[in-house]
């Protein structure tokens, strides 16, 4: 028998199936701990979030927290692995292309990680904050199994992942607009989602796939956020990326038509 909880914690839903009843109270303390912890280090809308000093930085070296070089190494990784579709580095520049900048653009391959010592050039500022939830996700996971030796699976927003044992049956997940699947226990599954279509003009020529959800599972968290969020932006080539990456994927495009790769449909290809 599997015990439940839910609540609501940085702007996500929060959920947590544990497989032993009476450690439950103690798993959402764990996971909301763990949840407060990275909140105060890279929510851009804190004040004191630890992020400020990185983005302030400017070209200038600057010493982080354990928890901060983490989250920073996770985003970067993220980045290196979709080619910088997930990018740790928010979009500040001005649109007017007639406007030469001042410093040349960085990017995430100008950054730099040295121990508990982070470089980043100027006019970097980073946004980390859906790779942060995804590292998140897996660190409660893996914190709660640890210490309450039993199974639990983990749900921030759309990022699911399992560790302990599993229940019987396995963890059988729901899949947002589907059937459930089934996650061998220490893997992952992130579901992506388009924003609203933008207003086409009649002349212009719409893209041939336009991804509405992708949903890829993973070893963790992390890399199962960035293969979903890299494929939903690729088009018609995500199908072949997935499948080269070895990663189960379900894609759904703007018309409702579901694309799969053959693992998906088991577990035992995860």
């Amino acid at each position: 028998m599997v015990s439940v909880e839910k609540w609501a914690m940085w702007d996500s839903a929060v959920e947590v199936d544990v497989t032993e009843g009476a450690a439950l109270p103690t798993a959402h303390a764990l996971i909301a701990a763990a949840i407060d912890e990275t909140e105060a280090v890279c929510d851009l809308r804190r004040g004191d979030a630890e992020i400020h000093a990185v983005n302030l930085a400017q070209g200038t070296p600057v010493k982080v927290t354990r928890r901060m070089s983490a989250l920073l190494r996770s985003a970067l990784w993220a980045a290196r692995m979709t080619g910088g579709a997930v990018n740790p580095l928010a979009d500040n520049y001005s649109e007017d292309e007639s406007i030469p900048p001042v410093h040349p653009t960085p990017t995430f391959e100008d950054v730099q990680l040295d121990g508990d010592v982070v470089y980043a050039p100027w006019g970097a500022s980073f946004d980390i904050t859906g790779v942060a939830k995804a590292d998140t996700v897996d660190r409660a996971a893996q914190i709660v199994a640890a210490e309450l030796q039993c199974g639990v699976a983990v749900r921030i927003g759309d990022v699911i992942a399992t560790a302990g044992h599993a229940p019987a049956g396995g963890w059988q997940i729901p899949v947002p607009g589907s059937e459930e699947v089934e996650l061998i226990n220490g893997t992952a599954m992130a579901t992506a989602r388009a924003v609203e279509l933008p207003s086409w003009e009649p002349n212009q020529e719409r893209p041939s796939t336009e991804w509405a959800q992708v949903s890829v599972i993973a070893d963790d968290a992390v890399w199962a956020y960035a293969a979903s969020e890299a494929a939903l932006i690729r088009g018609i080539s995500a199908i072949k990326w997935v499948e080269q990456q070895e990663l189960r994927a379900r894609l759904v495009d703007r018309s409702g038509r579901v694309y799969a790769t053959e693992s998906w449909f088991g577990p035992a290809a995860a």
